[in-house]
């Protein structure tokens, strides 16, 4: 199965999060870019913000088009319970497009679930699995969820399986 990893991090822990996961799928990578700055402080408050009003932001084109891949696996850090901005806007215009779709995501404590909810209706697809995982669980070993995520998807394609969060 042809898979692409896209995802969006501030920080670096999804990042950590989608380079652990193409590692272990053998898959293609590529981050959303926000045109907006969320550094510092401000942009840290503007983010939640942001995310909890359910706004979009506007991204930088993908260099890869995601509907020539059989599965796109979309991550996001989890900002006031939402889905950030950045992949809502990713969703939202590729929504339509993507055979199939299954989701990752960081956190600092919850929230997992209602973003992952705000992803599916987003991208109008039921995940074929769900990953997701605490910012303090990056610090330690995290690759058994990671191959257990995979799995997963390698497994049983075309099926929905529970999150593994």
């Amino acid at each position: 199965m042809k898979t692409l990893i896209v995802y969006y991090s501030r920080t670096g822990n999804t990042r950590k999060l989608a380079q652990a996961i193409a590692a272990e799928l053998g898959a293609a990578v590529e981050e959303i870019v926000e045109s907006k700055s969320r550094a510092g402080i401000l942009g840290w408050l503007g983010a939640g913000r942001d995310a909890m009003l359910r706004r979009t932001t506007p991204i930088q084109p993908l260099k890869t088009d995601p509907a020539r891949f059989d599965l796109v696996v979309v991550g996001t850090p989890v900002w006031g319970w939402s889905v950030t901005p950045a992949v809502r806007a990713f969703l939202a215009s590729h929504a339509g497009r993507l055979k199939s779709v299954a989701f990752f995501c960081t956190q600092g404590g919850s929230g997992y679930a209602r973003a992952f909810r705000q992803m599916e209706e987003l991208s109008g697809k039921k995940p074929l699995a769900t990953l997701a995982l605490l910012e303090k669980e990056l610090a330690g070993d995290f690759t058994p969820r990671v191959r257990e995520f995979a799995a997963a998807l390698q497994d049983r394609p075309g099926r929905e399986q529970g999150p593994l969060a």
